[in-house]
């Protein structure tokens, strides 16, 4: 499972928002899509900061923020795994959050084809206009 967290791990580093709580949201992302269970292990300080072309410190700062919000456990010498869920009202939001990047990105890309907002948000309505009917 491993390898599928480190497919859902990327930084952005043009991004205002620093590297460390960028890896804390995807790992984040990774529990309320059910990527990651609780109990599995996340990939190594070493590993992640490989991967991702980083600073270990800056990894070994997400994973010790996390594990400070009892959503992740660690031990010298055993890494660290998923501790817990983060609570349903948590997860909602974590959800949201997700739904919300994708549709930025949705309307980011309308945009840069020459579609109005007018437009986009219309297609939206008509989207559920349609689901609604099924």
């Amino acid at each position: 499972m491993e390898k599928l967290i480190l497919a859902e791990m990327d930084v952005d580093f043009a991004s205002p928002v620093p590297v460390y709580e960028q890896i804390k949201k995807r790992i984040k992302h990774a529990i309320a899509k059910n990527i990651l269970a609780i109990n599995e292990p996340l990939p190594s300080i070493r590993e992640l900061a490989a991967f991702l072309k980083i600073n270990p410190n800056t990894v070994a700062r997400a994973y010790r923020e996390l594990q400070q919000e009892k959503i992740v456990g660690g031990r010298a010498g055993k890494g660290f795994w998923v501790e817990k869920k983060s609570s349903t009202e948590q997860e909602e939001k974590e959800k949201m959050e997700l739904l919300k990047e994708d549709f930025l990105k949705l309307l980011e890309k309308g945009i840069e084809m020459g579609l109005s907002p007018e437009n986009i948000k219309d297609m939206i309505l008509s989207f559920f206009e349609e689901v609604g009917s099924q």
